[in-house]
């Protein structure tokens, strides 16, 4: 948190040498690799350490999902869709891994495949427009424009809702931030 990351790492090397088989520490460093400034290994160091931290704990959802993240950040659909469905079987509530199951099979054209999970997401995360909007995307391709013009709308209305949200926030915010200098402290008896 303090951007003081060598240390940190330096710190769970450490607790390496005295338990090799940890759960869970390779996954840290593996979150501190990418936590880093970007290097051109970076997602190299950061994938061997999550793949490391499989080895110890093949039950580990999140490593299966940042996997997953740097295959699709790769555009290695195959790699992708396995680490994606993985953590999703290890975490049937992982809402992102299933997201980025279906998003990955929607980026490697396979647009049937990418209809179930897309539709759990989006009974996980019904006001995430991301979901719908990758929906829509595998319906029309699909062939199902019905379903791929009801998913689109659910999209828009949810992408609305969200600025209209966010727009309320800032509108508290600003509110708090001016009313709290002109506020006159009570008169006291």
């Amino acid at each position: 948190m303090q951007g003081r990351w060598d240390e940190a790492a330096a710190e769970y090397r450490l607790v390496l040498e005295h338990d090799a088989q940890l759960p869970g520490i390779h996954f840290r460093i593996g979150r501190l690799i990418l936590s880093k400034p970007e290097t051109p290994t970076t997602a190299a160091d950061a994938r061997k350490e999550f793949e490391e931290e499989l080895k110890i704990d093949p039950n580990n959802a999140g490593a299966e999902y940042v996997l997953g993240e740097l295959s699709s950040r790769d555009q290695q659909w195959d790699a992708a869709i396995q680490h994606f469905s993985h953590a999703a079987k290890l975490d049937a509530g992982f809402a992102d891994a299933v997201l980025g199951l279906g998003s990955a099979y929607v980026s490697s054209g396979k647009f049937a495949e990418a209809i179930p999970p897309l539709e759990s997401y989006v009974k996980l995360q019904p006001g995430n427009p991301a979901g719908h909007y990758q929906l829509a995307i595998a319906y029309s391709r699909a062939g199902r424009k019905e379903d791929a013009k009801r998913e689109a709308a659910l999209q828009k209305e949810t992408t609305e809702r969200l600025e209209q949200e966010k727009q309320r926030a800032a509108d508290a915010l600003q509110k708090q931030s001016s009313g709290q200098g002109s506020q006159k402290p009570e008169p006291q008896n």
